[in-house]
């Protein structure tokens, strides 16, 4: 079983209450990541968090206002409070910290962006259960951040890719439609194929990972997991994450009629 700071836990203390509220949000990030790797038992190393994204989920972004009693409807049980540090806004997610209500201390912080979410499914975490992104969401959306220059600032990606690649099957076909559904502009994986001693530099200052692999490691493995959409190759593909390798769809055997 993935190890968890006590902070992780109590964040996902602040998921649930938040799905038991009236605050229709699906939750990403991090967060979701770890329960993905955990129910695939996968636990070879551990990245942690301090904050909470989720993608609004109701017909209709409410203003700030409305957004904030809704939220602190949700946490007053929780003893905590949240105070609004951004508006949302176009390509504007709205930004909380949450504060310990009796002394004003910083919790944690949540973002909500606005962007619809097409795929979600319930994950649970002790007696906690909320709704979240699938794992090909995940795997999608940190894929789309690799094929940019945004992966000086995400290095975090690198690790997390690597990690999800070993422990779920991922089809070109399913990323691509994603990607087409929400109109995410892809990249050409310049930094990542031209700019190596950057992200080699990037992903050396990552801190809070625990057994972090050496990244050599990591990038000979993403190289290979990541050819199909770097080269832009539209034959169907399906990753074997047993096998660690690519599969052509149209190889598979067909079910006999």
């Amino acid at each position: 079983m993935i190890k968890l700071t006590d902070q992780e836990k109590r964040m996902y203390d602040v998921m649930g209450a938040i799905a038991n509220s009236d605050v229709p949000v699906i939750f990403k990030g991090a967060l979701i990541t770890k329960l993905i790797l955990q129910e695939n038992q996968f636990d070879d190393f551990v990245r942690e968090t301090r904050d909470i994204d989720a993608s609004w989920a109701g017909a209709e972004p409410p203003p700030m206002e409305k957004l904030t009693v809704m939220l602190n409807s949700a946490l007053d049980s929780l003893g905590l409070n949240a105070v609004a540090v951004r508006e949302h806004g176009e390509k504007m997610s709205a930004s909380y910290d949450i504060l310990e209500a009796e002394s004003g201390e910083l919790a944690m912080t949540i973002d909500i962006d606005m962007r619809t979410v097409g795929d979600s499914r319930t994950y649970q975490y002790g007696n906690v259960t909320f709704q979240g992104v699938t794992p090909d969401n995940v795997v999608a959306d940190k894929i789309s951040v690799i094929s940019s220059d945004r992966v000086f600032r995400r290095s975090k990606d690198l690790i997390d890719v690597y990690a999800l690649s070993h422990c779920v099957t991922v089809k070109t076909a399913d990323i691509r439609r994603i990607w087409q559904r929400e109109n995410r502009a892809i990249g050409t994986f310049d930094a990542f194929s031209n700019r190596q001693d950057e992200l080699r530099h990037s992903y050396e200052k990552l801190q809070r990972v625990d057994a972090k692999p050496e990244f050599d490691k990591i990038y000979g493995h993403l190289k290979k997991f990541l050819q199909p959409f770097a080269e832009k190759d539209p034959a169907p593909k399906t990753w074997n994450s047993g096998r660690l390798e690519w599969e052509d769809v149209s190889k598979e055997q067909k079910p006999s009629s």
